[in-house]
């Protein structure tokens, strides 16, 4: 038991090792010992032990250092019987005899191995070892290692025979149904049932490979007259030669386009590889030939075996049946056809370009997979093509019945005709114009893109995708659209006899060569037609995007007929508005500035000043009926602007006097833009830079005094929607006459009434939008202001300094209500006439241009107020605020606030 031992010098019988430990020393004699797990039997040099029974050694496999288990034979081990992980190890100085190992057990071999039978179980043949008369039974296994020698062996049917390089087996009987591995870098002579065959220095001849035989043929080694049957493998190495090779049925054979094979298939055909050269090869279940780059592959066929090429060029029919794969690596040409005609096949990864076909026929499924495909057709006769993951550029002519699938990202470029067909999510099919044939689909199950594209200039043609039936799965189509072309204007998804469920998306590609559009007429632009009792769902398709031409929006619908059209909305785009509303926010601005400098004369003095105002405000016009009436668009947004301006002259001249100066301002306005029908056209933005100039003059008698402004400004706006932002430059320009006369009503109370005019102008510049031209043209309007001031107007002398602190005494007063203060309001009634000023969108297109006037004639209330106050001698300080409300047409409204710093010198 465990932890025992026996030490014998004398005869021991029928001993059992139940993990004990048996000695036999020289002299002694063991017989029957019968060892069971973890037990050991040692065999010293001079001892004998027979009729051994080993059950222990072997557990973990050939590679298990188990060397204190099993049986150790240094002496003689005659008549030993080796179970199931049983291990006998013949040490050098060894001999076992007469041994029979079954399966699961193995007997290792440093020293001599004398008439050994292999049931099933293994006999390894180490450096320096001998193994005579081995006989290799079903599932036996003899591996006779390098240095290691075997003679004598004979293989039955199922058993095996492996010669690794540097072994040597001789005078082999291999049987019919045993199987001889090995290669040309070891030595193996003997007989099988062709006769005598060798592996001798390099050379092989007469060699038969069957059920799991193999023989590989080195560089530089060669083999003549081998047979490979039903499970033999011959692998001939890149440099090595196999002439009157002779396959069988199921024989397997490897090699590549730099090897040297000739022979016969199995059919009786012959075939050859050589000089980078292979013709007429057959590659079997498990067989593998590698195409070299540059070399030639001529009438392969691949039943169920692997192709690999890396470049290189298919010639002649290549043949993928039954499991075949064709795996690709760099680019590899086919000019010519590569089929399928039985089971399923898979082309994978590299590039296959050419003038060349595929043809696929029979019920199973050709799967092209990460494959860049190049090909002149590709003719689905029957069963299923499925792209994954690929990028094939080809037309795929097909028979109904059929079936192609378009899976992963994969991207067909060509057309269809006719099959059923599925597009997956990220699959892409792009249809050219050029096509050779008009793609024509069974049932599209379609949740990727399909894209109808032209490599043409010139002439549109538009083209068409018949389908029997779709499914949409929220797929998109891309269709191109002419608005500019009143008939053959549109790709066209033609629904034949069935019906069109789920939903597709339709996305609108205006393909004028430069943008525009005319108003529909009729029912519009067909896109979806359905044909011979075709019907569609209500949703069956939907408007992916908006499409825009000159001044139309374009929109999908259906109609009775279960067709689907594109018409112009009554609706202008939301471009039109708001294009047009830059005409009117440019000169509201430009006339709000000019208008701005007013009443700052009303600090009299002798001195020039300059002065200093900032004002900001908002604007707005409200909804007269929109664009569509000719009225200026609903706008709502703000300004703001700073002014600079100073006195230049100031004088008196007969009995007047006489002011004159420049001004210069820089501000920037934003406002929103509505469509006609309220909702939100967009944005528009303008940064202005202006420079003034004023003349005043006073009649010092009556009071009688009149204003004149001359004024340009330069306008960058920039429009922005959703669907363009849109930038122009132009010039305002301006010009205004006011004038008064005051009445004292009191010593300090004063009343003014007023009347102004003014004419601006306006010329922005022509551009261009992603659906259309813009144009311009000049922009004026006039405008009349009459009304009163009235206010305080008492002296502002600032007199003398009140303040108590020494640094202010003599400049600063000693309080705020000590401050020189007037008050004014100005209410009055503005009247804007005779405006103009034409926005154009459209093209050269005859019928496309379309022009809106929005006018802004209108009238309005104003009413403005402020408050003046002299801080300092020379310093005066003025606030004012306002508002203005449209009380008819389309003048414009809104409030502002001003704050003025006067300065004298």
């Amino acid at each position: 038991s465990a932890g025992g031992g026996q030490s014998l010098q004398g005869q021991a019988v029928n001993t059992t090792l139940n993990g004990g430990e048996q000695w036999v020393h020289e002299g002694g004699i063991a017989t029957g010992t019968v060892i069971n797990e973890k037990g050991w039997q040692a065999i010293k040099s001079g001892a004998v032990a027979t009729d051994t029974v080993v059950n222990t050694g072997a557990e973990g496999g050939p590679d298990a250092e188990n060397g204190d288990t099993g049986q150790t034979v240094y002496g003689d081990a005659v008549r030993t019987t080796i179970n199931k992980n049983g291990r006998q190890i013949v040490a050098a100085e060894g001999t076992a005899n007469t041994t029979v190992v079954y399966a699961g057990g193995d007997q290792t071999v440093h020293g001599h191995a004398l008439d050994t039978t292999l049931n099933g179980g293994y006999q390894y043949v180490h450096n320096g070892g001998t193994a005579s008369g081995t006989v290799v039974n079903s599932d036996g296994w003899q591996i006779v290692k390098n240095g290691g020698v075997a003679g004598n062996t004979t293989v039955n049917q199922k058993g095996r025979l492996q010669v690794d390089a540097g072994g040597t087996a001789t005078n082999v009987t291999l049987k019919q149904g045993g199987a001889l591995v090995t290669s040309t870098a070891a030595t193996v002579t003997g007989i099988n049932r062709l006769g005598a065959f060798s592996v001798v220095e390099g050379k092989a001849d007469n060699v038969v490979l069957e059920n799991g035989g193999r023989l590989d043929v080195l560089t530089g080694h060669t083999a003549t007259n081998t047979r490979v049957d039903d499970g033999g493998t011959l692998d001939v190495r890149n440099g090595g030669t196999a002439t009157t090779v002779s396959m069988g049925n199921g024989g397997v054979l490897l090699a590549d386009s730099g090897a040297a094979v000739s022979g016969t298939r199995s059919d009786g055909k012959a075939f050859s590889i050589g000089g980078g050269q292979a013709d007429a090869l057959m590659l079997e279940k498990g067989s593998s030939f590698t195409l070299n780059a540059g070399d030639t592959a001529t009438d392969t066929t691949v039943n169920g075996g692997l192709f690999t090429a890396r470049g290189g060029t298919l010639a002649g029919t290549t043949t993928l049946n039954n499991g075949a794969i064709l795996t690709l690596s760099g680019k590899t040409v086919n000019n010519d056809t590569l089929t399928i005609r039985e089971g399923d096949a898979l082309l994978q990864g590299g590039s296959l370009t050419g003038n060349g076909s595929v043809e696929k026929s029979g019920s199973g499924t050709l799967t092209v997979s990460n494959t860049t495909l190049t090909q002149k057709a590709v003719n689905l006769n029957e069963g299923t093509l499925t792209l994954n993951d690929s990028t094939v550029t080809t037309d795929v002519i097909a028979q109904r019945g059929t079936a192609l699938k378009l899976t992963g990202s994969t991207v067909l470029n060509g057309a269809i005709d006719p099959t059923n067909v599925t597009l997956a999510s990220g699959a892409t099919w792009n249809i050219p114009d050029n096509a050779t044939v008009q793609s024509v689909v069974d049932d599209l199950s379609h949740a990727g893109q399909i894209h109808f594209t032209s490599t043409r200039t010139g002439k549109f043609v538009p083209a068409t995708l018949k389908v029997k039936n779709l499914n949409g799965q929220n797929g998109t189509i891309s269709l191109r659209v002419r608005p500019d072309m009143a008939q053959n204007n549109a790709d066209r998804l033609v629904i034949d006899g069935g019906r069109a469920t789920g939903k597709t998306i339709l996305n609108l590609v205006n393909a004028g060569n430069s943008a525009s559009g005319l108003a529909t007429s009729g029912k519009g632009i067909q896109v979806v037609e359905a044909i011979n009792g075709a019907t569609t769902e209500e949703g069956a398709f939907i408007q992916g995007n908006k499409l825009q031409a000159g001044a139309f929006n374009y929109s999908l619908n259906r109609d009775s007929d279960e067709s689907w059209y594109l018409r112009s909305e009554n609706a202008y785009r939301a471009e039109v508005p708001l294009y047009a509303s830059m005409l009117t926010q440019a000169m509201d601005y430009d006339r709000i500035l000019a208008g701005s400098r007013s009443h700052q004369t009303g600090v009299s003095g002798e001195n020039n000043s300059v002065r200093l105002s900032i004002q900001g405000g908002h604007l707005g016009h409200d909804n007269n009926g929109g664009i569509a009436r000719g009225a200026t668009p609903e706008s709502s947004g703000s300004y703001g602007f700073v002014r600079l301006e100073g006195d230049l002259l100031r004088t008196e001249v007969a009995g007047m006097s006489v002011t004159a100066g420049v001004y210069g301002a820089a501000g920037h306005s934003s406002v929103d833009v509505k469509d006609d029908d309220g909702s939100r056209a967009g944005t528009v933005r303008d940064d202005a830079g202006s420079l003034g100039g004023y003349l005043n003059l006073i009649h010092n008698a009556s009071g009688l005094w009149a204003d004149i402004v001359a004024q340009g400004t330069r306008h960058s706006m920039k429009a922005s929607s959703d669907n363009n932002d849109f930038r122009v430059r132009g010039w305002g320009w301006l010009g205004s006459l006011e004038t008064g006369l005051p009445f004292s009503i009191t010593d300090n109370l004063m009343l003014e009434p007023q009347l102004q005019y003014t004419w601006q102008g306006l010329s922005l510049d022509d551009g261009q939008d992603n659906a259309s031209y813009v144009k311009f043209g000049h922009g004026s309007a006039q405008h009349v202001r009459a009304g009163f001031r009235l206010g305080s107007h008492h002296d502002m002398n600032f007199g003398k300094g009140t303040s108590s602190r020494d640094t202010l005494r003599g400049s600063a007063k000693h309080s705020v209500r000590e401050l020189p203060v007037n008050w004014w309001v100005q209410p009055s009634v503005i009247r804007t006439f005779s405006s103009r000023g034409d926005m154009s969108m459209g093209t050269a297109a005859a019928g496309s241009n379309m022009t809106f006037s929005p006018s802004q004639n209108g009238t309005s209330l104003d009413l403005q107020a402020g408050l003046e106050a002299r801080v300092r001698e020379n310093i005066t300080l003025g606030v004012q605020a306002g508002y203005v409300h449209s009380v008819s047409g389309s003048s414009a409204e809104g409030y502002n606030g001003q704050a003025t710093l006067n300065v004298t010198f």
